[in-house]
């Protein structure tokens, strides 16, 4: 079986780290996967092998989605299956959903295709609203050109489509053996943080939208009551500096660490120096219903987490078993951090089960036991 996924994105990529575990499981798993993704710069090559997976890389502007450029990719991408990979060597081409690829729904939506079509739908995840309402027009009626439609979970699947208990659910997982309990941490008293303290750490880009004012907030309320408390934020983004100015308002600016951005490998190590994951997404229809990456690698490295009581959250985290979820507001979220910082029985408890509760999510386990089905089936049917 030959699979085709076309993605804008670079690869391999930190922004989208399910791409990555998905195309690296089926090639391990004997699926010979081509990908045709981004790069910004002449520095990658146009075509290399990755992981097993055979990788074509287009020039294009990967910065933004609301311009002409995922077309002019989505087009061009269209033009490396044919010219380079070949129509009739492809069995199954995943798609990522609308708008990544912009106005491309369907290779030729006029004529038939040796090779069955899959959208892939990642989320809606736009937060302007009018933007919002387009891109759930696109996706529905780019679900009525493919031959399947694919989700990452079942409250994304009920607000796109409310009658479609028929439309297979692919999630996203961890690397198991990435993130683990076991193996080296990152250090880091270059930080100011020792071995006495408490740190709450999160990982993930700091774009405003996602209203990160808020979990510095709380993490100040929850300091009063515990000094040794420490924050961590690994990653970076266009809010940073409106964050880092939130902490000194919030007069723990000494107790906040911005890292800055950390290349994905090394990521596993700075969860594994964290003693309580914040797994904070605002409850907002932008993601509330996107189950946070980030949520299920702290519980996989072995994480109790505070985590905002969304339907995303709920996905891996039961309250008070695996961690705790708490309303997304500063004083909601502080109450929680509270709780587990002054309760190290709690914290102990919530550890020792945080692996196990979301095993099924080992990506390994995704791609053998929801991914590959799915592609079975189309290419039996077709």
């Amino acid at each position: 079986m030959h699979v085709c996924i076309i993605f804008h994105i670079d690869y391999p990529a930190n922004s989208s780290t399910a791409v990555n575990e998905y195309t690296r499981h089926l090639a391990a798993n004997g699926v010979e996967v081509s990908l045709i993704a981004g790069r910004e710069s002449t520095d990658r090559p146009f075509h290399e092998e990755v992981n097993g997976v055979a990788v074509y890389r287009i020039l294009t502007d990967l910065s933004t989605s609301v311009s002409i450029e995922p077309t002019r990719f989505g087009y061009r991408a269209l033009k490396v299956l044919e010219n380079e990979i070949g129509l009739d060597a492809v069995d199954v081409l995943q798609l990522r959903s609308f708008p990544n690829l912009g106005l491309i729904l369907t290779p030729l939506p006029w004529k038939p295709s040796p090779f069955a079509v899959v959208s892939d739908v990642r989320g809606t995840a736009v937060s302007n609203p009018f933007f919002e309402k387009v891109s759930r027009w696109g996706i529905r009626l780019q679900d009525h050109l493919v031959d399947e439609t694919t989700v990452i979970d079942e409250h994304v699947r009920r607000e796109l489509f409310p009658d479609g208990d028929e439309v297979p659910i692919v999630p996203i997982g961890a690397d198991f053996d990435r993130f683990t309990p076991d193996g080296p941490s990152a250090d880091l008293s270059r930080y100011g943080i020792d071995d006495e303290d408490i740190v709450l750490g999160y990982t993930g880009n700091l774009h405003s939208s996602r209203e990160l004012d808020r979990l510095i907030r709380g993490f100040s309320i929850a300091r009063e009551k515990q000094p040794r408390l420490k924050l961590a934020f690994v990653g970076d983004g266009e809010a940073r500096t409106e964050l880092e100015q939130t902490a000194v308002d919030r007069d723990v600016a000494d107790a906040t660490t911005f890292t800055g951005s950390v290349p994905f490998e090394e990521v596993p190590a700075y969860v594994r120096a964290f003693d309580i994951g914040a797994a904070y997404v605002a409850d907002k229809p932008q993601y509330r219903n996107q189950p946070p990456l980030k949520t299920v690698e702290f519980l996989a490295s072995g994480l109790p987490v505070v985590a905002t009581n969304t339907p995303g959250n709920r996905r891996f985290v039961e309250d008070r078993s695996n961690g705790l979820l708490s309303g997304d507001t500063p004083d909601e979220y502080a109450l929680a951090i509270s709780e587990l910082c002054e309760d190290s029985a709690l914290r102990a408890d919530l550890r020792e089960r945080a692996r196990e509760s979301v095993r099924e999510f080992d990506y390994e386990r995704i791609v053998t036991d929801w991914l590959i089905p799915v592609y079975e089936r189309l290419c039996t049917e077709d």
